[in-house]
C-alpha cells in the first residue's frame, strides 16, 4: 500500500479500452472491460483473516462471515436480508443498466478463511441491478439462503475525500484478507470516473466487487471496482441505485440457522 499522494495520470492512458457502442438493442450491448492489472500498491499490507478475526482490530470481529466468494471470480458482501453488493463486471454488465435478471450457476460461499472453510454457500436468484461504464460499476443482487452477518450501508451522502476507508476481499480468490487501511481521493488521481473514486487499499484480482467501508462507521461507502498502479478505484455507493432497489424488493429470506456450536458473530476472546 502506497498512502503518500502521487501525480494524477491523464485518464486517457489510464482506460484499456473505450466504452462500447451504443444500440437500440441493449441485449446487443458489449460489456466495458474493466480495468484489472495491477492491485497491489508499493508495500504488499494485505493481512490473511484468521480465527474469526482475532488477528485483526477488534471493531472488525463481528464482520468477517459477512464478505463472500462469488463463484465467477469476485468477492460479494452481504448487506442484509440476503441482498448482496459486487462490482458490475462481475456480471458482464454493460454501460446500459440491466435490471432483475436471472443469474444461474452463481453461488457464494461464506466465511472462508486460512482456518476455515465456508460456513454456507447460497445461490444467486436475481441480480437486481447492474451496470459498467467508465463512470460506475456495480451489482446488487439476491441470495436465497441469507447469511447471518451483514454490513451496513451509508446512503447518506459520498464520502469526504481523506476519509480512512477499508476493504476485506478475496483476492485471487484466497481466503479472507483485510486491506488495512488507506482513504478516498479524488477519481481524477487515476482518471476514474465522474461516480468512482481513487484509493491506495491493497487488492488483487478477485478482489473486484468487494465493499470499501468507512473505517470509523464501519459501513459500506463504495464497491470495489479496478485499478492501474499507483491508484485503484471504486464506485460511490451512494451513486448506485441501492436506495430505489431496497424499497422496491420483496420479503427477505429468512436467515441461516446458526449452529449451536458455532456461532459466525461470535468474538474470538
Amino acid at each position: 500500500m502506497q498512502t503518500t499522494s502521487l501525480f494524477a495520470l491523464a485518464a486517457v492512458s489510464l482506460f484499456a479500452v473505450a466504452a462500447a457502442g451504443c444500440s437500440a438493442d441493449t441485449t446487443a450491448e458489449e460489456p466495458v472491460q474493466t480495468t484489472d492489472q495491477a492491485k497491489v500498491i508499493g508495500t504488499n499490507d494485505l493481512i490473511p483473516v484468521t480465527n474469526n478475526g482475532a488477528n485483526v482490530p477488534e471493531k472488525y470481529r463481528g464482520l468477517p462471515n459477512a464478505f463472500g466468494i462469488i463463484s465467477m471470480g469476485c468477492t460479494g458482501t452481504h448487506i442484509g436480508n440476503g441482498v448482496v453488493l459486487t462490482a458490475g463486471h462481475c456480471f458482464s454488465a454493460t454501460a446500459t443498466r440491466k435490471d432483475n435478471f436471472a443469474c444461474p450457476g452463481i453461488t457464494v460461499r461464506w466465511g472462508v478463511r486460512t482456518d476455515s472453510p465456508a460456513y454456507l454457500t447460497s445461490k444467486c436468484t436475481t441480480v437486481y441491478a447492474a451496470q459498467q461504464s467508465h463512470d460506475i460499476d456495480y451489482s446488487i443482487f439476491q441470495v436465497d439462503v441469507a447469511p447471518p452477518v451483514s454490513v451496513a450501508v451509508d446512503l447518506s451522502a459520498r464520502p469526504a475525500f481523506d476519509a480512512n476507508i477499508t476493504i476485506f476481499s478475496h483476492p485471487h480468490l484466497r481466503p479472507l484478507e483485510w486491506s488495512q487501511i488507506c482513504q478516498v481521493k479524488p477519481a481524477s488521481n487515476g482518471g476514474w470516473g465522474a461516480q468512482q473514486f481513487a484509493h491506495q487499499c491493497d487488492t488483487d484480482p478477485g478482489s473486484s466487487g468487494a465493499t470499501i467501508l468507512d473505517d470509523a462507521t464501519l459501513k459500506v461507502v463504495g464497491i470495489h471496482d479496478g485499478g492501474i498502479s499507483p491508484w485503484n478505484y471504486g464506485t460511490f455507493l451512494y451513486d448506485t441505485p441501492l436506495a430505489e432497489v431496497l424499497a422496491s424488493i420483496a420479503p427477505p429470506p429468512a436467515p441461516a440457522p446458526v449452529s449451536n456450536d458455532v456461532d459466525p458473530t461470535a468474538e474470538t476472546p
